[in-house]
């Protein structure tokens, strides 16, 4: 709304106004003011003068209510003290009623008219109040009743500008510019003018001169050759951006110009070059280069190139060179390899830049989540811990850290970290089911099944569709032969919320084998072979349990011996395959 365009500025005018008001109500009248209004006599002017400067003290100190009325009191006690009725409409500007702003400003501006102040404030509420042309009328007749003052020349510049009359703002820049001399934001603001007005040859002359006042101020450059590319004149503004680079040979702005210049005129291989160039330079700020290498993220992505994908990690490549104690040239470029799958570099880039800014929890989380799907436990316990020095107070942290202790198999400290971390969940339900659900695991490794099936029950009814925790559940209390039909129920249940989960597909066979249905069973855990890409050893150990009890002794030794290449399995599985004999 115009309303909000010029409230900013009535206020600073109406503030900067005030010191002004109160010192020229002093000075004899001038032969061409108006007469007073009302005899009044000496006393009464001494006191409306001593009223004026008690409300200054209370607005000062930020008494609004009190300094109105004291404001109010002078005005009534010298009805011909111009100052209390300007202060008071600067009063009723900042309550937002500009009636009576108006009605007060033009009281103070007829008892003495020659007071510019009062006028400005008229001609700012006539704005607010729409009446743009009254307005326009007051700063034409101040700025030509003092030609020399320059604030009074922008105030009209600023509402001729306002009012799309670009010639006459034109005009008085140059005026401007007669009083005061070249301007650089003058000259800038004369230059979009004439690109407003389509007066293009007129605008690259304004950016020519600017050039010869400012030969070292690059914008000026890259406006000049923006002008010359909108003209049709691209080769003008290479020329520019050349004459910028041997001016400033070590910089990389006008490097960067040729590089969007080459690139404009597709050719990739230059632009990239002239791009390079300009990532040598650690006069350009790290945030400007890793924007660009989005870019190129951003380019790969969509066009499924890997050429662009390259050159985001060439350039990746020389941030950490130009900028080795930065930690974010190490975040983009773990970025990079991770997108290029890169998983365990793109980890040890993450860290590297984490050990210098060790204060991006979401770095750390990244660190941490990479090292899962490594399956680097070990790691995955070391970098916890690294983490909880600075961040003791954040339960995904205990989580990682309950999860690489588990997977180490040293339960007791497991079971430490998530019961912490599960103390300190209070606002986040998912990542508590979580470490509820996990801490159900442990105590089952821990023997401490009274304590495993508690947490397994609280998971469950917080959410009866967590299906990790109806498996896991399920699946352990099958391993201890125990309460099956009920554990048959909870599998089953894992598996029509999650019906393509191999862990899942194959705890319900081992149900079903416990249960002595060895036909399904056998459906079940090869149904889990099938889904799984590298079945663990586990699966594969079933697999063979379960086609021994079907007769098949040969098909089971075979399976026991690649559950045993792929890792530990049951603590008879070695017997197994030693003496080609089911052990339970």
């Amino acid at each position: 709304m115009k309303e909000t365009k010029y409230i900013i500025l009535l206020f600073a005018l109406v503030f900067i106004g005030a010191c002004s008001s109160t010192r020229m109500q002093t000075e004899p009248p001038q032969p061409d003011q108006k007469a007073p209004i009302t005899a009044v006599s000496e006393k009464d002017q001494l006191k409306s003068t001593a009223l004026l400067i008690d409300a200054s003290k209370q607005k000062m100190l930020g008494n609004w209510t009190q300094a109105t009325a004291i404001y109010r009191e002078a005005a009534k006690k010298d009805p011909n003290n111009d100052a209390a009725f300007f202060e008071l409409a600067k009063i009723y500007v900042r309550s937002g009623d500009y009636e009576g702003a108006m009605e007060k400003a033009q009281t103070a501006a007829d008892i003495d008219p020659e007071n510019p102040y009062y006028q400005l404030l008229i001609a700012d509420l006539y704005i607010l109040k729409e009446q743009v042309e009254k307005a326009t009328e007051i700063h034409e007749k101040l700025a030509r009743k003092e030609p020399e003052n320059a604030r009074f020349q922008r105030k009209l510049l600023d509402i001729y500008i306002y009012t799309e009359r670009f010639k006459d703002a034109i005009r008085v820049i140059d005026h401007i510019e007669n009083i005061q001399g070249f301007s650089e934001d003058l000259s800038l603001q004369k230059q979009q003018l004439f690109i407003h007005q389509g007066m293009l040859d007129q605008a690259i002359t304004e950016a020519k001169k600017m050039i010869r006042f400012f030969p070292e101020e690059s914008l000026f450059y890259e406006l000049l050759g923006e002008l010359y590319v909108e003209t049709g004149q691209a080769e003008k503004a290479k020329e520019v951006y050349l004459d910028l680079l041997e001016l400033m040979p070590d910089s990389h702005f006008p490097k960067l110009l040729l590089a969007d210049y080459y690139l404009q005129k597709q050719d990739t291989q230059t632009a990239f070059s002239y791009l390079k160039e300009s990532f040598d330079s650690r006069e350009m700020e790290v945030e400007s280069k890793v924007r660009i290498v989005f870019v190129y993220m951003f380019l790969a992505d969509e066009k499924n190139e890997e050429k662009h994908l390259s050159q985001a990690k060439e350039l990746a490549q020389l941030i950490m060179e130009t900028h080795p104690d930065d930690p974010e040239a190490f975040f983009v470029y773990g970025d990079i390899l991770n997108r290029s799958d890169q998983v365990e570099q793109a980890r040890d880039q993450y860290l590297a830049g984490a050990q210098l800014d060790p204060s991006r929890l979401d770095v750390w989380q990244q660190i941490l989540s990479l090292d899962l799907h490594l399956n680097d436990y070990q790691n995955m316990l070391k970098h916890s811990e690294m983490a909880l020095e600075y961040f003791f107070e954040q339960p995904i942290l205990f989580l990682f850290n309950g999860l690489a202790n588990m997977q180490l198999q040293d339960y007791e400290s497991a079971a430490s970290s998530l019961e912490y971390g599960l103390s300190i969940a209070v606002s986040d339900d998912d990542l508590a089911q979580d470490l509820i659900t996990m801490l159900g695991d442990v105590y089952h490794y821990l023997d401490i099944h009274e304590e495993s099936d508690r947490y397994y029950e609280k998971a469950i009814k917080n959410n009866p569709e967590n299906a990790t925790a109806l498996n896991n559940y399920s699946y352990h209390l099958a391993l201890r032969g125990e309460r099956l039909d009920e554990a048959l129920a909870m599998s089953e249940k894992a598996n029509q919320i999650n019906p393509a989960n191999a862990a899942f597909q194959d705890t319900y066979g081992w149900i079903k084998y416990q249960m002595g249905a060895y036909e399904i069973a056998e459906h079940w855990i090869r149904k889990a072979l099938e889904t799984s890409d590298e079945p663990g050893a586990s699966i594969l150990e079933h697999y063979g349990d379960v086609m021994y009890k079907l007769g098949n002794k040969d098909k089971a030794l075979k399976y026991w011996i690649k559950a045993s290449e792929e890792g530990e399995g049951s603590d008879f599985l070695h017997k197994k395959i030693k003496d080609h004999t089911l052990y339970e």
